[in-house]
Parts: structure tokens; sequence; C-alpha cells
């Protein structure tokens, strides 16, 4: 299976120092943030990935507006135009990110993620998308440090579009497809499937009478936590917002561990009734989660007479 992986580590330029006041009075010392954005991207954020982290101070700041007025960037590609910084040890400080600019847009997150605890991820990710566009990616952020004592890590996650990747077929009567969709750390799960022990009955106008047994997932390197079955295709070229809602408007999932021996009972799929003829399909998606952020592996079928 191909995946797109990229990892972006920048270290900030040294910001310089506020102004001293007038007479004998002290500098205020800032201290700079590091920022870290792992990411395993193919549609949204094709483009150079991501761009730009975009926030606004909040608690009690020292010296910055707390209303949302005063805002702050990390630019990645360009670190003399990031502006945030944080005194030092201005532990009532927290910082907020509101957007994530990528591919030449701002994707605004829903809703926006507080840094306000320390290295440790939000308990759901927020959605990000085009003002007034669809979902177009998963993200979560996590902080290193909230006292602000010296320069601090700003992780960001991200999720990923259906990568493409081509499983050839399962046997004679059924073609299948398989893709897979991954956010930045969180891997897609990455299981075989099998239908040789699935049995489908027609009659002589190839409508399905009946089906036995089922289709037997193998676990791969990286397992998963749920599964559905969703009632039609999905594929490489299908986004992220395609199999996030088909995975939550699919009638039969579940946990992988109510599965006996991982078979997907035959009778999951829906078929009895409908014309092999016009080709049904299907797709297992299985979706692996950590830190509210989701991974979805596609395994399409088509069923045929």
């Amino acid at each position: 299976m191909k995946k797109l992986n990229h990892a972006r580590t920048l270290f900030l330029a040294s910001f310089a120092a506020l102004t001293a006041l007038a007479g004998c009075a002290a500098e205020d010392s800032d201290v700079k943030p590091r920022v870290e954005v792992i990411d395993r991207t193919r549609s949204a954020l094709s483009a150079g990935s991501v761009a730009a982290v975009n926030g606004t101070y909040g608690g009690t700041c020292s010296g910055r507006n707390v209303d949302g007025s005063d805002a702050w960037t990390i630019d990645l590609d360009n670190p003399a135009n990031t502006t945030l910084s944080v005194r030092k040890n201005d532990a009532d400080c927290v910082l907020t990110i509101v957007s994530l600019t990528a591919a030449g847009e701002t994707f605004k997150g829903t809703p926006a993620i507080a840094l306000d605890t320390e290295n440790t991820y939000e308990p759901s990710a927020s959605s990000f998308a085009v003002e007034g566009g669809p979902l177009a990616f998963f993200g979560n952020a996590k902080i290193s440090a909230l006292a602000f004592a010296a320069d601090f890590t700003i992780t960001v996650l991200v999720s990923d579009d259906p990568a493409a990747s081509d499983s050839g077929n399962k046997g004679a009567d059924y073609a299948t497809q398989s893709a897979t969709a991954e956010s930045n750390a969180v891997p897609a799960p990455s299981y075989a499937i099998s239908y040789s022990g699935f049995t489908v009955i027609k009659d002589v106008d190839n409508v399905v009478q009946s089906v036995g047994g089922g289709a037997q997932l193998t676990a791969g390197g990286v397992t998963g936590q749920e599964y559905a079955i969703h009632e039609g295709w999905l594929d490489g070229a299908s986004s992220f917002a395609d199999a996030d809602a088909a995975f939550a408007a699919a009638a039969k999932k579940g946990a992988l561990s109510s599965l006996d021996g991982l078979v997907l009972p035959a009778s999951d799929f829906a078929l009895v009734g409908l014309d092999l003829d016009s080709a049904p399909k299907r797709t297992v998606i299985l979706k692996n989660t950590m830190d509210g952020v989701a991974s979805y592996q596609l395994l399409a079928v088509t069923f045929t007479p």
C-alpha cells in the first residue's frame, strides 16, 4: 500500500527582545515556540502541507489583548513572519489555535483548540474546513509546557484523505480494491480481507436468494478499533469527508473486538434480494482512532454473477 508520509519540524528564529523601557526598567523576556507538524497528507494539504498555525491569546496573557483581537501566527515557511511570543514565566497565558493555513487556503477549526493542558491532546479532535465548506480533515494539538519558563513546542496532528492502493482481485467472483487514509502520527489500519468463505446463492435471474459465511479479516501491522459496512463504493478517489460520513451513516458497524474471529457476517452486507447484474458494491471501513484523530482503511468489493 502506498502511503504519503511527510514530517516537518521547524525551529523558529529567535525573537528580538522588546524595546527597553525608559530609565533602568528591565526588559521583558519572551520565550519562543518550536512547532512540530507531522502529517501524511494527500489532498487537502498536498501543496506544501501545513504552512502556518494561527491563533489568539487568552487567559491573562501579559501585554496581549485577550479578547480575540490580538492574533498570532507561526509561519513554518517564513519564520520572519511569525508573531507568536509569550513573556517568560507567564503561566497564566493560554494560547488557542483557531485555524491552519495549507495549500494557499485557511482551514478554520471547529471548535478552536485551547492549549490549556500540558503535553496532552484534546479528548476530541476538531474539524477543519474552509469557511462555509465541507469537512476537509480533523486536527488536534498539544503544547509541551504551560509555565513558559523556556521555549516550548506545539505539536499539530492532522488527518488525511484516502490514498489509493491497488490490491488486485480477491477471487473470480469478487473484484476488490482497497484504500487507506492516515492522520499524521495516527496510522491507518492495515488489514487484509478474504471472501473465500463468503457464499452467495442466486436464482436463474441472478437475484440473491441467500448468503452464508462471511468475509475474513486478517490484521496487519496496524490494528483498529471499529468497523462499518457501507452500502456503496469508496476508494482512493473518495475524500476524507466521504469516508467519515459513510462510517457515521453505516447501518452495520461496531467494535472489531465484537467479531467472532474477525469474520464479518455475510448477512451484514445486505445482499438478499439484490440483482447481481447491477453489480452491487460494498465497502468495509476500518477505523483507528488516537487522541480523537481518526484514520480509515477502505476495502471495497463488487458482487458479480
